[in-house]
């Protein structure tokens, strides 16, 4: 009887201590400036990565947490299926299948890992990192994350492919963009 009772009490003085660290480990990721806890499960805002040049900023490569950090905008997640047009005044996070045309002008859009689009896309900042099949029309800058795959058309001012990412199709210069091509020296 001893030996149960002491055993009971020992289970609770344990699962104390893990609500308590839980706690203080919530306590410690909170934001600065934060004061009441978060709900279970509550996003918050990615923070960009500094980089070198403005240029290199706006083109750091974004990680799949970063599809899943944003509080704004319209998001659709992994099991979400749409065939036809989407219109947005906001930014859009796709995760699932789209089938049709994807508009948010002046807005970003961007396709996670794991999305399935056959659609045309026009955005401002456009990031891919799944599989697309359509035109992309950004209008100030395209990221192609490594594992991208895209079969199109792509217009845009500025143009970033990580390694690992693929088009088939062409790239056209968009709206005050230039082609530039290095001078290639003669080998000696």
């Amino acid at each position: 009887m001893v030996m149960e009772t002491w055993l009971m009490v020992s289970g609770v003085v344990v699962m104390t201590m893990i609500i308590l660290d839980g706690k203080r480990k919530k306590k410690r990721h909170r934001a600065p400036g934060e004061d009441s806890p978060q709900r279970a499960g509550a996003v918050h805002d990615h923070e960009s990565v500094p980089a070198s040049t403005p240029d290199q900023a706006r083109h750091a490569p974004v990680a799949d947490a970063a599809f899943e950090n944003r509080q704004n905008g319209s998001h659709l997640g992994a099991a979400t299926q749409i065939h036809g047009d989407i219109t947005a005044d906001e930014r859009v996070s796709i995760k699932g299948r789209v089938v049709g045309t994807v508009t948010a002008r002046h807005q970003s859009i961007q396709l996670a890992s794991n999305s399935v689009v056959n659609a045309s896309l026009e955005g401002a900042d456009i990031v891919v990192a799944g599989h697309l099949e359509g035109d992309i029309n950004a209008s100030e800058g395209l990221t192609l994350m490594s594992g991208a795959k895209v079969r199109g058309t792509i217009s845009t001012s500025s143009f970033a492919c990580h390694a690992g990412a693929s088009v088939n199709g062409s790239v056209l210069p968009g709206q005050g963009g230039s082609v530039v091509f290095p001078e290639q020296k003669p080998a000696e």
